[in-house]
């Protein structure tokens, strides 16, 4: 990956200042284009205010619920330098955020951090193409100097160009009359989402001295299930970039250590925990006289297989029968393909069925995983009130609770009735330290739930965070009962 970038960086730096317009260039539409919209700028810089409509997925009450962002900001880009100061208020609350990007270079202090994050080579990538949702010039000028062809197939009246950065496909599409970059596709990877695509649309064009700019931009985002828009204004000329943020000693692009296995422990008699220090998940294994139930499996397939691989070295010759997740937030979903894989019954909450279906049938053929290699159909049911696994003398039961999560329609909770005990991802939040609090609409909801359905219950365990946020997470049922007396 080092390779990869170093040899983007290269390729960026070997036109440098002297890509002005003496330099001698193919006669063709992707020239044209940067001759219009950046050639002329050499160690110069464009300089915008912007604002922003934004869509994301989060951790939202149902799938596909999107949350709303306004930001607002300022840009300064260049071929080879892009720095962006934005923030966005929540509540009474304003956070900001910067953004540094050169070559071999991402620092990034992202909203409400004190520290710079970790740069690696893949987000490296991953913000060398996000700049192209507010300006092209980084993507266009590694285009030309990497002197890509324009492909065959294209609509009438446009050049496609086409290449991989990354892994991923980039597609560039420029309206041949007035030589202007219409749109970017960006095919990439999204652990969850396996293939995704965005598009990123550049309007309303207008001119500043010899160079053109796009002051609207529009973004599909996941085939189109998200539309961010960018809006850009006061454009001017710097003749030089002022760093935003100063680069610490030491400062590399370094590939992250590689995940460490799942921690097995046998909890109670029937009940396993594996702990992913990584993802600081908790995962449960339930194991049956001839079969296993896993419960969560965060984030994406690598962490799937693990535990896979994991819960049958815990029980060799068992099948996994059941994988289930208590709510459909990546932590606890995101991992459920190698289940698909090998067979087992996909159980989720009331309206998670169609998404549990979209996120096994999503294609991942950039970056395979064992489903993608070796498809097969998804079996899934939801659970609407309860649910019981038993082989006659162990039981499990499953509850839907719903909205009195006060976190998500699909929540589920699994009850032991052998072992008085009640797994659950993400409610309670007890501090470890400290006098008991008033209680939390999540407490209140997983209590009432709890009394409602007259589970007798000594010992709660949470899934995520294990150990990152000072919570308890084998929880005595006492403590839920004493924070609910907190007035």
């Amino acid at each position: 990956m080092l390779l990869l970038i170093r040899f983007i960086v290269g390729a960026l730096l070997l036109l440098g200042a002297s890509a002005g317009p003496a330099r001698r260039r193919p006669a063709d539409d992707l020239a044209r284009c940067w001759r219009q919209q950046g050639g002329e700028l050499g160690n110069r810089a464009l300089r915008f205010a912007f604002t922003e409509q934004s869509q994301e997925l989060e951790h939202s009450q149902y799938p596909w619920q999107a949350t709303a962002y306004a930001k607002q900001g300022t840009l300064t880009v260049n071929a080879r330098a892009f720095l962006k100061l934005d923030s966005l208020r929540q509540g009474s609350r304003l956070y900001t955020s910067q953004t540094q990007l050169g070559p071999e270079e991402l620092l990034r202090l992202d909203y409400g951090d004190k520290d710079l994050l970790p740069a690696t080579p893949a987000l490296y990538a991953e913000h060398l193409l996000g700049t192209a949702r507010y300006s092209p010039l980084p993507l266009l000028r590694y285009f030309v100097e990497q002197r890509v062809a324009p492909s065959p197939s294209a609509a009438a009246g446009l050049a496609r160009y086409e290449t991989r950065l990354h892994g991923a496909v980039v597609r560039l599409f420029i309206d041949k009359k007035p030589g202007l970059l219409d749109r970017i596709e960006i095919l990439s990877h999204d652990e969850l989402f396996g293939d995704v695509l965005t598009t990123i649309t550049y309007r309303d064009y207008a001119a500043l001295q010899n160079l053109r700019f796009a002051r609207k931009v529009s973004i599909s985002k996941l085939g189109g299930k998200l539309q961010d828009e960018v809006q850009l204004r006061g454009a001017t000329l710097v003749a030089q970039v002022t760093p935003l943020l100063t680069r610490p000693a030491g400062y590399a692009l370094r590939e992250p250590a590689l995940p460490p296995p799942p921690v097995a422990r046998r909890f109670r008699p029937n009940l396993h925990l594996l702990a992913l220090a990584h993802t600081d998940d908790r995962v449960l294994v339930a194991e049956f006289r001839d079969f296993l139930v896993v419960a969560e499996a965060p984030l994406n397939s690598r962490n799937g297989e693990a535990i896979l691989t994991a819960a049958r070295a815990l029980a060799p010759g068992k099948p996994v029968r059941y994988f289930v997740a208590g709510h459909y937030h990546p932590h606890y979903l995101g991992g459920l393909r190698p289940f698909v894989r090998h067979g087992a019954t996909i159980l989720c909450g009331p309206g998670t069925a169609d998404y549990v279906r979209y996120l096994a049938y999503a294609p991942h053929t950039l970056q395979p995983d064992s489903l993608q290699l070796r498809p097969r159909i998804a079996q899934v049911e939801e659970v609407s009130g309860s649910k019981t696994i038993t082989d006659g003398q162990f039981t499990m039961q499953i509850h839907h609770i719903g909205a009195a999560s006060a976190h998500t329609n699909d929540y589920l909770v699994y009850y032991f009735p052998t072992e008085k005990l009640l797994f659950e991802d993400d409610l309670v939040w007890i501090k470890r330290e400290g006098a008991p609090r008033k209680p939390s609409a999540r407490q209140t909801g997983l209590y009432q739930a709890i009394k409602a359905r007259g589970l007798a219950v000594d010992t709660v365990l949470q899934s995520w965070p294990v150990t990152d946020a000072g919570v308890k997470t084998i929880i005595p049922f006492a403590d839920l009962e004493q924070a609910m007396q907190v007035k």
